[in-house]
């Protein structure tokens, strides 16, 4: 008896493993990046997901075992739907995702995400639609760059996410007013903030963003990019208990300026670059705006 069970356990296995092998090689001949750990498929990344039909990313499902997936240019609500419940996922990147605030809430069936990261949404999306991702039990990281249409009111949203530990965010809509509502998030500990997605005023970060940013007390790592800021106002960072790194990349400060901030700062360890010439071009346009 041991031996029939042990052989129909065997033929079982052996036909879930074919399966499999059906759907990677289906997916890879449209263009689809598998990634393998022991056996078992637990990444996959469309890039051009314009090459993919719904059916496609629907056979994504049956790979149970999966834990990231990576969406490029081409990929929708539908795209979301499509791929449904994922029992495994923990990470979800999407680059150009053509989806509705009402579009992400499918992503509340994914009981085990932890990063979410959105480059360059499409003008569908403002960001509000985050806040039906406040339930999420894992959801701990999430990022979003490259959109102006993300502002102050999708900052708002993302301030329900109680249970985020990083955020990010850069090339967006959103100002100092956006910023305010980072004060919820007793939890983070990790924050990326860049620069408004602008030639024109009002700004993200500017030296009447440090307080703000300050008050925020359970920060350990912060970066500030493309910006132009004072001694006078990062060194309001001290007030940061457990702040260990601060990073100013293509930041406008003066190098006797960063020498007095690392004295300040001395128990955080403090790393700047100085601005490339696109950031100059966006810090001089906002900076100076109005002035002779």
């Amino acid at each position: 008896m041991r031996i029939v069970i042990t052989c129909i356990a065997l033929v079982f296995t052996s036909s879930l493993c074919a399966n499999d092998a059906t759907i990677v090689a289906a997916l890879k001949g449209k263009g689809a990046e598998i990634t393998e750990t022991k056996g078992v498929v637990t990444g996959v990344s469309f890039r051009d997901c314009s090459k993919f039909s719904e059916e496609d990313f629907g056979k994504v499902r049956e790979l149970s075992q999966v834990k990231q997936v990576s969406l490029g240019a081409g990929c929708n609500d539908k795209t979301l739907i499509a791929l449904g419940a994922l029992p495994e996922l923990e990470n979800l990147s999407t680059n150009g995702l053509d989806a509705t605030d009402e579009g992400i809430r499918v992503l509340t069936a994914c009981k085990k995400l932890k990063v979410f990261a959105m480059f360059h949404p499409s003008k569908n999306f403002t960001g509000t639609g985050f806040a039906a991702l406040a339930e999420m039990p894992a959801l701990e990281s999430l990022t979003v760059g490259g959109s102006s249409q993300f502002a102050d009111a999708g900052m708002a949203a993302v301030a329900t996410i109680k249970g985020l530990k990083g955020f990010r965010t850069w090339h967006t809509g959103v100002t100092i007013e956006g910023v305010k509502q980072l004060a919820a998030l007793k939890n983070l500990t990790s924050l990326t903030l860049g620069q408004r997605l602008s030639y024109t005023p009002p700004t993200t970060l500017a030296d009447d963003c440090l307080p703000v940013l300050a008050g925020l007390t359970s920060l350990e790592s912060l970066s500030l990019t493309e910006a132009r800021l004072s001694l006078e106002a990062v060194v309001q960072l001290k007030k940061l208990p457990k702040l260990k790194r601060l990073s100013l990349d293509g930041i406008e400060m003066a190098e006797s300026d960063l020498a007095a901030l690392k004295q300040q700062l001395a128990k955080t360890d403090v790393r700047w670059t100085a601005p490339k010439d696109a950031e100059k071009k966006r810090i001089e346009a906002l900076f100076s705006a109005g002035k002779k």
